[in-house]
């Protein structure tokens, strides 16, 4: 995947077999608050758009390698995910709540067999 995708990694990082296509870096808000949309059709946002063009673009580099795509894994338009135990959105990468109230809530460590058990 990392050779298919080599000059698409600013738009889909990729992590062994996993690949994520980010949307774009900015809503294209105007200053009145309203959303830029396509030029030919105003119904659909501009954000959208791109990021329907960049998923279309790395699909279609997929495919010419010959290789498969789980349609049961594949998430599009979604406005967050997790990764890796990252909790991702628009606005950047946070780690899961999940794995931090694990941390939190774990016991304070009495000797070294319990601090290889909390450092895994």
């Amino acid at each position: 995947i990392a050779f298919i995708l080599q000059h698409e990694t600013e738009i889909a990082p990729n992590f062994i077999d996993d690949i994520n296509v980010l949307g774009p870096r900015t809503y294209y808000r105007r200053p009145d608050g309203t959303y830029e949309t396509h030029p030919e059709n105003e119904q659909v946002r501009k954000f959208v758009w791109v990021h329907l063009l960049d998923v279309h673009r790395i699909l279609h580099r997929l495919k010419h390698a010959g290789t498969t795509v789980s349609a049961k894994k594949l998430r599009v338009g979604v406005p967050d995910v997790i990764v890796l135990g990252q909790f991702c959105d628009y606005n950047g990468r946070l780690p899961e709540s999940l794995a931090v109230n694990k941390i939190r809530s774990w016991p304070p460590c009495r000797n070294v067999k319990g601090v290889r058990g909390f450092l895994g």
